[in-house]
């Protein structure tokens, strides 16, 4: 049965599924509208899903391995006419304002090499439509496990997502029955993003230097206390996966070894809809799952996309990786919402308040 995950003193507890009763069609309803729904965090994990861990560990080192790739060796793999949306891409993106320094990232569509065939289409869009590119001589590994670990993430993916519907379908009539699974099911737009985390004492150190003066006040907020490695944004898609964090450190010597996270509080942070802050700790066996913006207007408010960001580590010379694969619709989805939905929305509200 879905249960609460039971983690550290500190740490929010999070609403985890069960594999087997996503394959069996259970109704978990209760479970998303706890994680997702008006007061919910944003965000569930999923355990029991076979292979995953395999996955992980198959996955996860390779960031840090290609990013230890000499600087014109990376170089090869960017993509500008992609606006950076396919390969390699650091310091491209801008959040919170300012350049992002902290990490890179690895972007490819995790289903197909080829999305896309018509020229046309790819000229127009060319973030999502352009083929994947891989450093197949420096990193032949990558490939292979970069798409086996996104594939399986979205297919689980599709499971959460018919649970998702049920929930909204159960108290909004003119939301149609399949939504989102079908949007997650059929989008040749699903985004694998790939990402290393430079250790704090070095993270940007490229270019760091030349924003030095113009973050020195920002740096001071509240805020990017806790988004130094990544800053408070909501994912605009659908749904996003996301793999446990793996954590490494880079002795003196030169040896690079996994470790347990060193710091109680670095990790990933949530920001629920009351203004409530939690570090979120998802299990190295499970898939952590967040609701975006697309969906959020899609159901009409019942499911609800939350601010997060991750909180560097405080130790020297010890790094992050991660995976996230971000489902969303093509670009001529349309973006509607059910006509019935403000009701729903502000039952479901009153609902809460009843309750709190």
């Amino acid at each position: 049965m879905p249960k609460q995950a039971a983690t550290a003193d500190g740490n929010a507890d999070i609403v985890v599924l069960q594999y087997e009763d996503l394959l069996a069609g259970s109704d978990l309803t209760a479970e998303i509208e706890r994680a997702f729904g008006y007061d919910g965090m944003g965000i569930l994990t999923v355990a029991g899903v076979p292979g995953i861990s395999d996955a992980r560990d198959r996955l996860l080192p390779l960031a840090h391995r290609f990013a230890m790739l000499p600087e014109k060796t990376k170089a090869k793999y960017e993509h500008a006419g992609s606006f950076y949306a396919v390969g390699w891409s650091f310091g491209r993106e801008k959040l919170q304002g300012r350049p992002d320094v902290s990490k890179g990232s690895y972007y490819a569509n995790p289903l197909q090499d080829k999305p896309f065939d018509d020229a046309a289409t790819i000229a127009a869009h060319p973030a999502f439509a352009e083929p994947n590119i891989w450093p197949s001589e420096e990193l032949p590994a990558l490939r292979g496990a970069f798409m086996e670990a996104g594939q399986l993430m979205h297919r689980v993916g599709c499971l959460v997502a018919a649970q998702c519907d049920a929930f909204v379908r159960a108290r909004c009539d003119a939301y149609p029955a399949d939504r989102l699974q079908h949007v997650i099911k059929t989008s040749r737009c699903c985004k694998g993003r790939l990402l290393h985390y430079f250790p704090i004492d070095t993270a940007g150190r490229e270019c760091a230097a030349s924003h030095e003066a113009s973050d020195s006040a920002a740096a001071q907020s509240t805020d990017d206390e806790f988004s130094n490695w990544c800053g408070w944004h909501n994912d605009h898609g659908s749904l996003t996966a996301l793999l446990p964090a793996m954590y490494h450190i880079t002795e003196p010597t030169g040896e690079i070894r996994q470790i347990a996270c060193p710091d109680a509080d670095a990790g990933l942070y949530v920001r629920g809809r009351q203004g409530q802050l939690a570090r979120v700790v998802i299990p190295a066996s499970h898939i952590g799952f967040q609701i975006g913006e697309t969906a959020q207007i899609h159901s009409g408010g019942l499911l609800q996309a939350t601010p997060h960001a991750v909180r560097g580590a405080a130790a020297s010379a010890v790094s992050r990786s991660s995976f996230a694969v971000f489902m969303e619709p093509e670009w001529d989805y349309p973006m509607t919402v059910p006509a019935d939905a403000a009701n729903a929305a502000t039952a479901a509200t009153a609902a809460t308040a009843a309750t709190a």
